[in-house]
Order: C-alpha cells, then structure tokens, then sequence
C-alpha cells in the first residue's frame, strides 16, 4: 500500500518561481521606534532605527487630521508619513503614551500604487 504522506506536495517553496522577478510584490520598511522627537515638539515625529537588515527608514512623521491619506515613504529623509483621523485613535494615543513600545512597517507595492502601514506594539 502506498504512503498518502509521501503523494503530499509543499505548497508552498523555499525557493522562489525563476518567473517572480525580485520586487515584484513590493518593498517592506521597518522602523523599531524609540522616542518622540524632541527638537519638534510641535510635530508628531518619531524617531528610530531600522529595524531590519534591508531598512533604510528611520523616523515616523504622523499627520492627524487626514485619515484617508495612505501611507507614504519619503526615501530620501528615511521617513514614513501616517496619516489619522483624531488624536483620540487609540493607536496614536497609545504610541503618544509609549513610543518605545511600537515598530512600524510600511509596505508599497512594486509599481508604487498601493501602500499599507501598520503599528505594532511589542511588550
């Protein structure tokens, strides 16, 4: 009788398909976040360090007022810009209360029409 486990193929593989050229999909930026700046007190500018390997951003400037903005990367200030409704969004307050507590990563896709950013508290 044949093994069913063996028939089973990997759906997905550590190698990627010669046809995904490289960036394809998009380009990630992390930046792990570690104070508010202080020479701008009168902007929501954040400071940090990239947090991987292939990062090149290092600060978060947040505009409130906009939410319907996506988010952007300036590439040649190593910046990413997030865009909220209120000061009251819960996540902002939360960042405002503990910015040393987030990492933010940005992604844009390859041709630049699409951008997603998220905030991720880690503690």
């Amino acid at each position: 009788m044949k093994d069913p486990a063996a028939s089973v193929q990997p759906l997905l593989k550590d190698v990627p398909s010669p046809e995904l050229g490289t960036g394809r999909f998009g380009q990630v930026e992390v930046v792990d976040i570690q104070r508010r700046s202080r020479r701008q007190p009168d902007i929501l500018l954040f400071k940090g360090t990239p947090g991987s390997k292939h990062s090149t951003a290092k600060r978060v400037l947040v505009t409130v007022g906009d939410a319907a903005n996506a988010p952007q990367m300036d590439r040649g200030h190593g910046q990413i810009h997030l865009h909220y409704a209120s000061k009251d969004d819960p996540e902002l307050k939360a960042l405002l209360a503990d910015p040393g507590a987030f990492v933010c990563y940005f992604w844009e896709s390859a041709d630049g029409r699409m951008s997603h950013a998220w905030l991720l508290c880690t503690r």
